[in-house]
């Protein structure tokens, strides 16, 4: 074998020192990437849940009152009512009678995602029937990924326009 063939230990050193450089700095930007990613699609999902309870509202969807048979439903149906629950849950309810006790589903945000809204936990958005009323206690929801620190803002109008902003800020 020809001696003049091979490589040289420090040649395979320096070689191995790129590839691993550049790796490093492909996964953590892969890593950032996916973290953007998540905060997004928790900020799509909770906007969905709103919207879906505008629509049920506007539509004045009735659901039977649990546990009675024969079927009932509410005679003063007022609405329905996104409400932040804590710092990682939020839940879509029914209201009737002014009142919102009937829990439709409750949503819980990924692990490393919290709500950072600056007022009081809980609070909520209720859509009334044929969008006639609107009340809400908040006006934009600001949610945090505690791995990359950056933030995204739904913003909520007086009329119940809801609104992501896809830039992603420093919290």
């Amino acid at each position: 074998m020809d001696k003049n063939k091979a490589f040289t230990l420090i040649e395979l050193l320096v070689v191995s020192v790129i590839i691993l450089t550049f790796s490093g700095t492909i996964l953590a930007q892969y890593n950032q990437q996916t973290q953007q990613l998540k905060l997004k699609n928790e900020a799509k999902k909770m906007i969905d849940v709103m919207e879906l309870a505008k629509k049920k509202a506007v539509t004045s969807e009735l659901i039977p009152t649990p546990n009675v048979t024969p079927p009932s439903f509410c005679t003063n149906f007022t609405g329905y009512q996104f409400i932040l629950k804590t710092s990682s849950s939020y839940s879509l309810n029914y209201c009737c009678n002014s009142s919102c006790p009937t829990v439709l589903n409750t949503y819980n945000l990924d692990s490393k995602i919290i709500i950072t809204n600056p007022v009081a936990l809980p609070n909520s958005l209720v859509f009334a029937p044929l969008m006639k009323v609107f009340n809400t206690t908040f006006t934009s929801i600001t949610l945090k990924n505690t791995v990359i620190n950056k933030c995204l803002i739904i913003s909520i109008s007086p009329i119940g326009i809801i609104e992501l902003n896809e830039d992603l800020t420093d919290c």
